[in-house]
């Protein structure tokens, strides 16, 4: 597999086929299950198990399987995954860190997937549930920012000083309501700093 493009797909309420009967299929699916896609399992291909899919994941299947069903997500339009066989991936599965809505995805694009468990596991020593309840103030108040500050360069200031403000650490001292005050603070001064005549 050659340079890849990074993203993060959505498959809620897509239909992704899980085509595997042992311990990683069944994680794969719980996965997929878990970000709200429809998800069909099979133990063993069999004609029309690929119908309607929008992804399909193979563990532990013959070669001969990968590339067959590689070849179909090909003409047939959908994504492959087969397991510890690169040439038959059009997609690969970073090793993932969440905390709410912040998720930290590292690949090393097949290479060596355990150095990726590895690196995810320093930055989650790093990134610990202060971070999700960060998100979820700064999720609150993104309606309120967008209203009262219209000016793309203020707003993107406004965040840039959020981010750096006092406000996580406090989250990470338990102290919740200073850290929304903050934030509603910073708000505040950047509504009153934009409404104030220029001098």
């Amino acid at each position: 597999m050659g340079f890849v493009y990074p993203i993060t797909l959505s498959v809620e309420g897509r239909l992704c086929l899980v085509l595997g009967g042992n311990e990683e299929a069944e994680r794969k699916a719980r996965q997929l299950e878990a970000a709200g896609a429809r998800v069909r399992r099979a133990a063993a291909y069999a004609p029309g198990l690929l119908d309607g899919v929008f992804l399909a994941v193979l563990a532990g299947q013959t070669r001969e399987v990968n590339a067959a069903v590689f070849t179909e997500g090909e003409t047939g339009g959908f994504l492959v995954n087969c397991l510890d066989d690169p040439p038959h991936c059009r997609f690969t599965f970073p090793s993932i860190h969440r905390q709410g809505d912040l998720t930290i995805a590292v690949s090393t694009n097949g290479a060596c997937p355990a150095l990726a468990v590895r690196i995810r596991e320093t930055l989650g020593r790093s990134y610990g549930p202060e971070y999700a309840r960060f998100l979820a103030i700064c999720r609150s108040v993104r309606r309120r920012i967008r209203e009262t500050i219209p000016e793309f360069g203020a707003r993107r200031a406004l965040w840039y000083g959020i981010v750096e403000s006092p406000a996580i650490g406090l989250l990470g001292q338990g102290r919740d309501e200073e850290a929304g005050r903050a934030v509603s603070s910073l708000i505040e001064q950047a509504a009153g700093d934009r409404s104030e005549p220029p001098g």
